[in-house]
């Protein structure tokens, strides 16, 4: 797979990084290609072996695919019921895993445990702005009792509501493609926006909390009646045949909002959130993927890693004082 320019230059900008500082970060636009990015470094530190953590399942089999077609190398995913292969022989080059299976299960030190640190030669970070999380600095710390170990963090929004500085993981950023530029170079279509005006919307009782429109506040305005009912009104005149993707601010939400797309016409929408069961998850993104769902609802399950450029409206339903949310979101 033949990069792109700014990719080429990305992944050149990181082994310089590397050259002084054990860690580095780059940051790059949702849909500007990060997984394929990581990827050619993992060819690049071949025959040196590879750990690539994330936070969401989606994103570790989209990791994992992608890293095989670019690579040629086996990825296994270390994850629930999915086992690596830990071997000295028979280990795969690539592990692909989550957070939250790293930090469990074992003897207390988590399932990172049977993979011994001084084995890799690299540690990717996929969305990179969680890393300054107490669960991810007890992994990062552990794999860093390796002193060879090069880490490197990628990310689309490297600010953060609770202004935790990344600068302590990272020590530099290798290379910085804004959305702005990925649109101006041609990868990225212009976002067009339309505002809609929702009478009797009021956020003025709303607190804020961590830096953040209060959940609780919020959902409780958006989920009034007349305003749920007239948010869906919108979004179905503007979305028209169209696929969309409405984010919304709670599960309730949600679902009211899916019910009136189904009123409309029947099973045109569905919906998920942190809670769906992950079989059902599954089947209601491929219902979504192949045209069988037009619309998908959710609350904070597809703000990060969603990969799907079939989409063609965004419906913002979820508002938010954070520029980092709100593009992850866009």
């Amino acid at each position: 797979m033949n990069l792109r320019a700014y990719q080429s230059a990305a992944s050149d900008a990181i082994f310089t990084e590397w050259q002084e500082h054990d860690s580095t970060l780059v940051v790059m636009p949702t849909g500007g290609g990060k997984t394929i990015l990581f990827a050619d470094v993992i060819r690049r530190v071949f025959p040196r072996r590879a750990l690539v953590l994330a936070h969401r399942e989606e994103l570790i089999f989209q990791a994992r695919d992608k890293i095989q077609r670019v690579t040629g190398l086996r990825a296994d995913v270390e994850m629930g019921e999915y086992r690596a292969e830990g071997g000295l022989f028979d280990a795969a080059r690539v592990i692909v895993s989550t957070i939250q299976t790293q930090c469990s299960g074992g003897d207390g030190g988590g399932r990172m445990g049977k993979f011994d640190p001084a084995r890799f030669g690299v540690l990717i970070i996929d969305e990179a702005h969680h890393a300054t999380s107490p669960s991810y600095r007890r992994v990062i710390d552990y794999y860093r009792t390796n002193p060879a170990l090069k880490v490197l963090g990628v990310t689309a929004t490297p600010d953060r509501a609770d202004e935790e500085a990344l600068g302590q993981v990272f020590q530099s950023v290798a290379f910085d493609y804004e959305v702005l530029d990925a649109i101006h170079d041609g990868w990225l279509v212009p976002i067009e926006q339309q505002m809609v005006h929702v009478e009797g919307l009021d956020y003025s009782s709303i607190r804020t909390t961590a830096g953040d429109l209060n959940g609780g506040d919020l959902a409780a305005v958006l989920e009034a009646e007349k305003n749920l009912q007239q948010m869906a009104a919108a979004s179905l005149a503007i979305i028209g045949s169209r696929r969309a993707l409405v984010f919304t601010a709670s599960r309730r939400l949600e679902i009211g909002v899916q019910l009136v797309f189904n009123r409309h016409r029947s099973r045109m929408a569905s919906w998920v959130c942190g809670k769906t069961d992950k079989e059902d998850r599954r089947s209601v993104l491929a219902d979504f993927a192949s045209g069988k769902v037009q619309v998908v609802c959710n609350c904070g399950v597809l703000t990060e890693g969603f990969d799907d450029p079939g989409v063609e409206v965004v419906i913002m339903g979820r508002p938010t004082k954070s520029r980092s949310l709100y593009s992850q979101m866009v």
